[in-house]
């Protein structure tokens, strides 16, 4: 298993997540699933590690990542695309080719190792049509699919961020779309994933009845067995000595011990050429926590814009300022009144608390305990203190 700090973890290199997966494949048997997951959890290794294992649940498994399309007819042929790349794709094909909107197919062809590309040709407004074809087609043949869909919401937020004044009907129309495929073609299985919970912009557009359909599912950090395991594991592969005593320590600093976190302060372990300490651990980690690395936490500020939009993410900034100084974290009170300034109208503020307290603990920003919340990674926390709280940005 190589020491992976980024990319998706594959084959090999994915570890564990054996619970998880097994209650999932539990629930495809009868639903379609909704995976509710922070960034760097490991979300879309565990959707790569199933399509690995498909095959033994008697599922033919499709991927997609929909982050960078840009509209809705992008979407369907980023679908195709997939779908024409699957062993069954040659049987598909000859279901749609004669068709009338596969007719409108312009361009299938192999690229590389990439897969396939389609491009359709002039289309306009049948893409909804050209989706549910594909899905009728996909019952014709033999077993069942599996339609793994990466990124969905980030999609979801590009066609709301399009400047037209339609923009929130366009999104409208694609969720009770994708909801009605769901529903007619029921041998057709669907997981749903994305950094940024599909439930939070459901709520926030008022089309929450969308995704009713779904078993809504959960993954988050390892347990302290699994976390231990995985350094075990990685220190194995690159022999390197590392004893239970500073394992325990890498545990406790990460505090959340998501695959990620615990891949990456392993990677700044791994060129020391003597025995590791403790101490080695906290310089690491501070390393880590340097301008330079930045980027391995500054995301978890800048997705709650693309999530939440303004003004509310300056109102979720206002709350994690507020929850990062104490280090046992703040009473909900101390975040009303961190809001008291922009919301003055008691009732308001206390709907407008509740459901930003709901959206920073679904997304592993924060935990409530002992009536008070506070950050749930105390890396991230660290990162809050240093680079966002103390000059005030934001708040």
């Amino acid at each position: 298993m190589r020491n992976i700090a980024g990319a998706v973890a594959q084959g090999s290199d994915f570890f564990n997540r054996i619970s998880e997966m097994a209650t999932f494949w539990d629930d495809l048997e009868t639903d379609n699933i909704l995976l509710l997951a922070p960034r760097r959890v490991g979300k879309t290794s565990l959707m790569r590690k199933m399509c690995e294992d498909a095959a033994a649940h008697g599922m033919n498994p499709v991927f997609i990542d929909v982050s960078d399309c840009a509209d809705e007819l992008r979407f369907v042929e980023r679908l195709y695309a997939a779908v024409l790349a699957h062993n069954s794709g040659d049987l598909l094909w000859n279901h749609i080719k004669e068709s009338a909107l596969g007719k409108a197919i312009q361009r299938v062809q192999k690229v590389g190792g990439a897969g396939f590309s389609v491009e359709f040709g002039s289309v306009e407004g049948a893409w909804s049509r050209l989706g549910e074809e594909l899905a009728g087609a996909l019952c014709k043949l033999e077993g069942r699919w599996l339609i793994q869909i990466d990124e969905l919401p980030v999609f979801v937020l590009k066609l709301l961020n399009h400047n037209e004044p339609v923009a929130r009907e366009r999104v409208r129309e694609f969720l009770y779309w994708l909801r009605r495929l769901r529903l007619e073609f029921g041998d057709v299985r669907w997981f749903l994933a994305g950094s940024i919970g599909l439930d939070t912009v459901t709520t926030r557009l008022n089309m929450a009845d969308s995704i009713n359909d779904l078993q809504i599912e959960t993954l988050g950090a390892f347990d302290v067995p699994t976390a231990h395991a995985l350094l075990a594991a990685l220190a194995a592969e690159y022999q390197i000595d590392l004893s239970d005593a500073v394992c325990e320590h890498v545990v406790a600093k990460v505090g959340w011990p998501v695959p990620y976190y615990l891949q990456l302060v392993f990677h700044e372990l791994r060129g020391i050429e003597r025995p590791i300490t403790p101490a080695d651990v906290d310089s690491a980690i501070e390393n880590l926590l340097s301008p330079q690395h930045r980027n391995y936490f500054d995301y978890w500020r800048q997705r709650l814009f693309e999530e939440l939009g303004r003004p509310d993410a300056e109102y979720a900034i206002c709350l994690l300022n507020s929850a990062c100084r104490p280090p046992d974290g703040a009473p909900r009170s101390i975040l009303s009144q961190a809001l008291a300034s922009a919301i003055a109208e008691p009732g308001l503020r206390e709907e407008k608390l509740r459901y930003l307290l709901d959206v920073l603990q679904n997304d592993g920003y924060l935990i409530e305990e002992n009536r008070h919340w506070s950050f749930r990674s105390p890396l991230l926390r660290e990162f809050w203190l240093r680079r966002v709280a103390p000059d005030g940005e934001h708040a």
